[in-house]
């Protein structure tokens, strides 16, 4: 059932996109801050209009948000299905498009058997590569698993896109892990 909802602009200028990183005490502690997603609220924005149905959009999405007016197109950045909104940012460099370091659990990704990673070198962090049907190169990250807890560390800011995705983590041009979506 289709069920209509507000449209929420997040602004660069959001608060969370101005939180001072603190000390860490360890890389697992840095990379749960740096994979945190943003709980926006209708107080972050404002408010530009009316969806037609969550199940319509996709995270990143730009085209059939139909909202006008902007210098820059609208894009998709979170979907909250708890309270009905779509939250969007404008511009393809707005931040809530983009990310450092993705987490998730152990078992959203089926591994390979013959992968010979020790649990040490995966809490140091190997350097692997993504391949997505949604990014036109490899991604360079370092992907490090601490009890059933996966984090991929990006060399540069990547779509989020990525979560949402079929992709391949290939381990010395190898793939060790895939996320069938």
């Amino acid at each position: 059932m289709t069920e209509k909802g507000q449209i929420v602009e997040i602004p660069v200028s959001a608060l969370f996109y101005k939180r001072v990183q603190p000390d860490f005490l360890s890389k697992k502690e840095e990379l749960l801050w740096k994979s945190e997603e943003p709980k926006y609220s209708l107080f972050d924005g404002f408010l530009v209009g009316e969806h037609s149905g969550l199940e319509n959009f996709k995270l990143g999405q730009r085209k059939g948000i139909k909202v006008g007016g902007k210098k820059e197109p609208l894009y998709v950045i979170q979907i909250d299905k708890e309270n009905n909104r779509l939250l969007v940012g404008t511009g393809e460099n707005h931040p809530g498009l983009w990310t450092s370091v993705l987490s998730f659990p152990k078992n959203l990704l089926q591994w390979n058997q013959e992968t010979t990673c020790t649990d040490t070198e995966l809490q140091i962090g190997i350097s692997v590569d993504l391949e997505s049907a949604v990014i036109d190169h490899k991604v360079p990250a370092k992907l490090y698993l601490f009890e059933e807890q996966i984090f991929l560390e990006f060399n540069q800011a990547t779509l989020m896109i990525i979560k949402e995705n079929p992709f391949r983590v290939l381990y010395q041009n190898t793939i060790i892990a895939e996320n069938n979506k």
